[in-house]
């Protein structure tokens, strides 16, 4: 089964000088998936200038991923010290009401564009956690390369969740399929591009929810950049 979100109807939230827009949104009650897909509560797209930032209010329940696609992102994490992630950067850890983040001053024209998600897990279930990486644009080429894992493995993000988060950059023509174990689901997120997901066409922005299916099979249609979240 596989239900889609598209980009239109994501809700769009200015705030100052942030620009978001959700891709879950509690307020739209006749949206099926207005709570959020299984674990996943949220995926926000941001795009925020220079000097500007915002505070993650989450509680230590929650367990965020985070994706520089552009800019830099300078993170606050007490008691982890700064960080500064620049293009190609994931961050994956449980949160705390004083992780804080901030763009550099860089230049006027040089913008940040971040991926924000949240799982939810029962209380008490995550440890506090913190860990970055980058990945460059040549190890996600024609593949899906997995950024986050329960175990960290190979080489990925380790989450304290059932999650395991894959990002691609497509060329024109590209065919990709992942393996859909019983029991799980997986939201795919097109980040840039168009590609065709059997038999329905998904632009930038659009989003798509696949259960009960063998596998996941989706063809470039022009270059294109995906994020698919494999959950529980």
């Amino acid at each position: 089964m596989i239900r889609l979100l598209r980009s239109t109807n994501r809700a769009y939230v200015r705030d100052g000088a942030m620009k978001m827009w959700k891709t879950f949104d509690p307020a739209m009650q006749a949206d099926p998936v207005h709570r959020g897909f299984r674990t996943m509560e949220s995926l926000n797209e941001i795009v925020l200038p220079p000097e500007t930032g915002f505070r993650l209010n989450l509680d230590e329940n929650h367990e965020v991923v985070s994706y520089v696609r552009e800019g830099g992102l300078l993170v606050r994490n007490s008691p982890h010290g700064d960080a500064l992630l620049g293009p190609g950067f994931f961050q994956c850890g449980s949160t705390h009401p004083w992780m804080t983040t901030q763009v550099p001053k860089t230049s006027p024209q040089q913008a940040t564009h971040l991926f924000l998600s949240s799982m939810k897990s029962g209380p008490k279930e995550l440890d506090s956690s913190y860990e970055h990486k980058r990945f460059p644009f040549a190890d996600r080429q024609g593949k899906l390369r997995l950024i986050a894992s329960p175990n960290g493995e190979p080489a990925s993000l380790r989450s304290r969740m059932d999650v395991r988060l894959y990002s691609s950059l497509l060329e024109k023509g590209s065919h990709l399929v992942h393996e859909l174990h019983p029991g799980r689901g997986v939201w795919l997120q097109v980040v840039e591009g168009r590609i065709q997901l059997i038999d329905k066409t998904l632009d930038t922005g659009d989003g798509a929810s696949i259960e009960d299916e063998l596998a996941v099979s989706f063809r470039a249609q022009e270059d294109s950049e995906i994020l698919l979240f494999d959950l529980a």
